[in-house]
């Protein structure tokens, strides 16, 4: 009996060690199946990996490589703002994010603003986050504009106009007419922004709206983020308001406090000079001010959809009481794209003034002035 038993302890312990040994020899397998499929995914992303692949060399067409790992071929236009256009053989024009594009290669010569605000002019290659131009390489965020061919005026001006307008008939004859303009110059060192604004509207043949507004100004960056602004100056025209015509000058300084692909947001202010002929005034009084006056600006303007931009302007004046007072300006709204060159344009308007002038009657204007405009905006 004691023999037996002592086999069949020495039976039981053999069929231990033979399944931990099966299992330790599964266990190793496993964790080599597993090293060798590491090791296969491995050498997988390294053969996919983007500093592998060499984009075409091609007369002809320009080639891009996205993040995505996907090329194109076609023309790049331009980098403006942290936006590459692309016009791609199969796909169209597209707006490309500068940070999506991974490799670039231009077919013909493009001009490249740095951020040293001086410009090289060649063929154009990117590649692991450097570009080479004229045998010189440059870190990628050096570079602050691409434009397509030498260095050329044209291609530092983009125009939209905005256009409004109603029509009634019957018991009321009415026309309301609305323009909102933007004309931009930018250069690497430089930017000349112009802006109008007008409205008029006619009713029963009397004129019951009648206002222009007319801003432009003069950037000149002395760093990325930093600029002067030598000169700025508004006209403004709107005798419902009492204001023949209201002048405005100054100078100051400005700063970006956002400037990425899909937000940009500044603020600038300075002195400036005011000089305003009232339409009308009461018998005695002068019918022209003049004052000093401090001018603050902020403006912000950001991508919420692939095709939807929201922008907002808020200008602040602070004057002599003769000349308003406080005054406010603020535009803001949304563009929405429905092509290339064309879009809806849905825009807000609030103007304040604090002590508006009474005309010759003794009237005195209100505060406030609200307006909204509904357009079709063009892109020159």
């Amino acid at each position: 009996m004691l023999g037996c038993h002592s086999s069949r302890g020495k039976k039981n312990k053999l069929g231990l060690i033979v399944l931990s040994c099966s299992l330790l020899t599964t266990g190793f397998e496993s964790i080599a199946a597993s090293a060798s499929k590491a090791q296969l995914d491995t050498e997988k992303k390294q053969t996919l990996a983007p500093a592998e692949l060499t984009l075409p060399k091609d007369d002809k067409y320009d080639w891009i490589q996205l993040s995505s790992l996907e090329m194109l071929k076609g023309t790049l236009n331009y980098l403006y703002e942290e936006k590459v256009e692309f016009k791609s053989k199969e796909f169209g024009t597209l707006s490309i994010d500068w940070e999506d594009i991974l490799q670039l290669n231009t077919s013909h010569v493009v001009s490249v603003g740095l951020i040293d605000f001086t410009t090289q002019t060649g063929q154009l290659t990117l590649r692991n986050n450097q570009i080479e131009i004229n045998n010189r390489q440059y870190p990628r965020s050096d570079v602050l504009t691409i434009i397509t061919g030498n260095d050329s005026e044209s291609n530092y001006w983009s125009t939209k106009i905005t256009l409004g307008a109603d029509f009634y008939s019957g018991n009321t004859d009415q026309v309301d007419y609305s323009a909102i303009a933007y004309t931009r110059r930018r250069t690497t060192e430089s930017r000349f922004n112009t802006t109008y604004l007008g409205n008029y509207s006619r009713t029963d043949d009397e004129a019951t709206i009648n206002n222009h507004r007319l801003n432009s100004n003069f950037d000149w960056f002395i760093s990325p983020k930093f600029y002067l602004r030598p000169i700025f100056g508004e006209v403004y025209k709107d005798p419902f308001l009492n204001y023949d015509y209201k002048i405005t000058l100054g100078s100051g300084i400005g700063y970006n406090i956002i400037d990425t692909s899909k937000t940009e947001w500044k603020v600038s202010g300075g002195p400036a000079f005011v000089y305003t002929r009232f339409d009308e005034v009461e018998a005695g009084e002068d019918k022209y001010n003049s004052s000093p006056a401090a001018v603050l600006e902020t403006d912000f303007d950001t991508k919420l959809t692939d095709i939807i931009d929201f922008n907002a302007l808020y200008r602040i004046q602070y004057g002599s009481d003769d000349s308003g007072g406080y005054t406010h300006h603020v535009l803001t709204g949304f563009s929405i794209n429905l092509t290339q060159y064309f879009d809806l344009d849905l825009s807000f308007v609030w103007d304040r003034v604090t002590d508006p002038q009474a005309d010759s009657d003794g009237i005195i204007p209100k505060k406030d002035d609200f307006q909204f405009i509904v357009g079709l905006g063009i892109s020159i």
